[in-house]
């Protein structure tokens, strides 16, 4: 981009006991090809050496910003946008365990100033195991396609769950300020990203790149909300119910009834055994109609037997 970087983008770095993977994090986005940025990292009531590594760092860029109170992810993001320069025309969202590629932010400043009616833009993310990349996320932009618009974006990402790479969204801060947005503290940390590009869709484009932006490390061994079944499960039941609530005119029973099955389809596929031989057929006694809970049965037999036939 050489001498046209001009817009200045404020990387918001939120953590929470960021240990090992915060460095890679940190050295990924510094290292950027566009190098116009801030970068503000806030520590959310850290007990690690957070601070002790970001403090490694003389790069004028960063500004740290460190609370002793735990007040939970939501909260951390807003004041984080509050700290943003006056002059800052981009908010790039990063996470503490990710790794992004040097080219991340200068291909979506790219993308926004071409496509002004374009609020938002996000890509394509690679999910690292430890060994390989297992797979890329979200399939439909890894296929070439495009997200569609307006209620069709919206209700695609409530229906079938998140379709944005929450870790690489770039958004513009007018188009934040204008419409009064800022991230829930009412859902536990899992849906916070989720219902904010839910409401997001509703007043502006999201734009998709064809291109892999970030890797998420999803290592077994990490240290991640995610990991917590329990408290997601029960955030993204939260969010369906409270949205159908709010947006009737938008979502109908029978969006409501498919995006719950999703949901529950999601669920299945952390039981095993006797567990899931009691919910697969509570679910399709409760929704005959429902093909996929057939499809996911059947794939699941497949694989059991699979693996017996790899043991033997």
């Amino acid at each position: 981009m050489g001498n046209k970087q001009h817009s200045l983008i404020s990387v918001i770095l939120p953590v929470y006991n960021g240990g090992r993977e915060l460095a890679t994090s940190i050295e990924s986005i510094l290292s950027q090809t566009y190098s116009h940025f801030e970068l503000l990292i806030s520590l959310d009531g850290c007990t690690d050496n957070s601070e002790k590594i970001i403090k490694k760092y003389s790069d004028n860029r960063i500004k740290l910003f460190n609370y002793q109170n735990n007040v939970g992810l939501g909260c951390n993001l807003n004041r984080l946008i509050f700290h943003t320069s006056k002059d800052t025309e981009y908010i790039a969202i990063a996470e503490q365990d990710d790794y992004y590629y040097p080219n991340r932010l200068e291909l979506q400043v790219e993308y926004l100033i071409e496509n002004q009616a374009k609020g938002m833009v996000s890509g394509i993310a690679e999910f690292y195991d430890g060994k390989k990349v297992s797979f890329l996320f979200p399939g439909l932009l890894a296929s070439g396609k495009t997200y569609p618009i307006g209620k069709d974006m919206f209700l695609l990402n409530y229906m079938n769950q998140t379709k944005v790479v929450n870790s690489c969204m770039m958004f513009r801060k007018k188009t934040h300020i204008d419409n009064g947005f800022y991230f829930t503290t009412h859902h536990p940390n899992i849906a916070i990203d989720w219902a904010y590009y839910l409401r997001f869709s509703l007043v502006s484009q999201i734009g998709g790149l064809n291109e892999i932006l970030v890797r998420l490390d999803r290592r077994p061994e990490r240290n991640s909300i995610t990991k917590n079944r329990t408290n997601y499960n029960a955030a993204a039941r939260e969010l369906l119910k409270n949205f159908k609530y709010e947006f009737p005119n938008i979502i109908s029973r029978k969006h409501y009834r498919y995006a719950l099955n999703t949901q529950r389809l999601i669920e299945l596929g952390h039981y095993a055994g006797v567990l899931f031989i009691l919910y697969i057929t509570l679910y399709i006694f409760t929704n005959p109609f429902e093909k996929r809970y057939y499809y996911y049965l059947i794939k699941r037999v497949k694989r059991f037997f699979r693996e017996t036939d790899d043991i033997i």
